[in-house]
């Protein structure tokens, strides 16, 4: 899971793609990196925040009416700090110039080593978009006739999840291009202001620059926008998309609409139907903040018990998106407070969007009930996480979900709330999740191997198959 963001039009748009790249900083905390082009390559990328990379004026304002950014979250290559920056985009080649940013997973990159002649620099898999493009564009006069036949040639090629933004140039004019998957598991909006185009991950980035929202980018297509803002769009493959439930239960900020639904109503709706499904007897709801706020809302609108705030939060960074468990528990440890003022003497429901290690729960419930809680009933939005996710989440190996037991069965509900000391423990069903979405999802992690497409279940399967705790099944040896 990654931020990206594009924009072109008629003047500078690199302080543009700064103040967007904050709007998704919450999409990936290992690197950041923008690239601006006016015939000369002006890039800056490095591990860390955008707040650490972007530390200088000369790295914000850069020359060039076309650019690229992204924040990265790692779910390729090593996650040591010299990988970090070597993996972190926008990537490049030259002859001719095309330069990317990518979120998703492709997950058959051995076959794509193979079908480009050009070596890769580094091994994050934004290679097999940016490669083999570049391959189909040589010798050729890039236009929007020429890109719709070759990125149509690369989606037959390539596996996974894409959603990706390209710079080219034609020798002429500059090109953004931005192209998705065919089920547009990763999201991927348009906006617009005064001749410019922006297209990122989340519509939250119009808001922080003053663009208007257009439209989300349908699967399987591809956007052809020059300077002068004609835009060209052609859909290569059709199919009924399947975006990614779990940018609906934690990646995308509540303040972001997928495909027209807001986030934040369908966190509430899903906490609300939990409430029907799992009610129980308690003094107070408790979200963790800031992940269960929004799925306790509609818990306590539907309980009829009061919300209010016994953690508070000291540090703005995302635990599961770190890239190591001694990373996530500093997070955890260094960033929650308990209030033993609302907390003690209570039966408490805290609410939280997922489980998946249940090292954070753990501690968690630990702290309540050393803040002097009564009872501690856990209510979880998204069903158990059973598989790891192939398309994009670094959830790795079957290994570390603790809703599986050593023997890889499914495990009872009360036997993981002994676990983590709870005094109850559920989470909202599958039917459930789908009703407060309200269209069709990738739910592989939730619902193995059934709940990926159809064409994909074969691949997760023999991915499954070959599990290695800490491995990613599917990059290359």
């Amino acid at each position: 899971m990654c931020g990206i963001v594009g924009i072109i039009g008629g003047r500078p748009v690199s302080r543009l793609l700064y103040h967007s790249l904050f709007s998704i900083q919450h999409r990936g905390q290992s690197s950041a990196g923008k690239l601006a082009y006016d015939g000369n390559i002006h890039i800056y990328k490095d591990a860390g925040l955008v707040r650490e990379v972007f530390n200088e004026e000369k790295k914000i304002d850069t020359p060039g009416n076309v650019g690229i950014g992204h924040t990265r979250y790692s779910t390729a290559g090593m996650d040591d700090i010299n990988s970090l920056k070597s993996n972190a985009q926008p990537e490049y080649v030259v002859n001719p110039f095309l330069s990317c940013v990518h979120n998703g997973n492709i997950f058959n990159c051995n076959e794509m080593l193979k079908k480009t002649k050009r070596t890769p620099r580094t091994d994050c898999d934004v290679q097999w978009l940016l490669l083999p493009l570049a391959d189909k564009f040589s010798n050729k006069q890039i236009n929007p006739d020429v890109i719709f036949n070759v990125c149509g040639e690369l989606m037959k090629e390539i596996k996974g999840s894409y959603s990706a933004l390209f710079i080219a140039d034609s020798g002429q004019k500059p090109y953004l291009i931005a192209m998705t998957d065919p089920y547009k598991i990763r999201p991927l909006v348009l906006g617009k202001s005064n001749g410019m185009y922006c297209i990122t991950s989340e519509t939250r980035v119009f808001k922080k620059i003053n663009f208007e929202y257009i439209k989300d980018i349908p699967g399987g297509s591809v956007v052809v926008i020059d300077e002068e803002g004609n835009i060209q769009e052609k859909q290569i493959i059709k199919k009924k998309e399947k975006p990614c439930m779990f940018e609906f239960v934690y990646f995308a900020k509540p303040d972001s609409r997928i495909n027209n639904r807001s986030v934040h109503n369908t966190r509430a709706e899903i906490g609300r139907l939990l409430a029907i499904e799992h009610p129980v007897e308690a003094d107070i709801v408790v979200p963790v903040p800031e992940s269960g706020r929004h799925y306790a809302t509609g818990y306590s609108r539907e309980s009829g018990i009061p919300l209010d705030e016994g953690l508070m939060k000291d540090k703005d960074e995302r635990s599961f998106i770190q890239q190591t468990q001694e990373s996530r528990d500093k997070v955890v440890e260094e960033g929650l407070s308990y209030l033993r003022s609302v907390l003690d003497g209570k039966k408490v429901v805290l609410i939280d969007d997922s489980i998946v290690r249940g090292t954070n729960i753990r501690k968690l419930v630990r702290g309540l009930k050393n803040a002097g809680t009564k009872e501690v009933h856990i209510r979880i939005g998204c069903p158990p996480l059973i598989a790891p996710c192939y398309l994009g989440i670094d959830m790795r190996s079957r290994k570390e979900f603790i809703a599986r037991d050593k023997n890889g069965e499914i495990k009872p509900w009360d036997e993981i709330s002994k676990e983590i000391g709870a005094d109850s423990l559920a989470y909202t069903s599958i039917e459930s999740l789908r009703k407060a979405i309200g269209f069709d999802i990738c739910q592989g992690c939730i619902d193995f191997p059934h709940g990926y497409p159809t064409e994909m279940q074969n691949d997760v399967k023999i991915f499954y198959k070959n599990d290695r705790k800490d491995i990613r099944a599917y990059e290359c040896n």
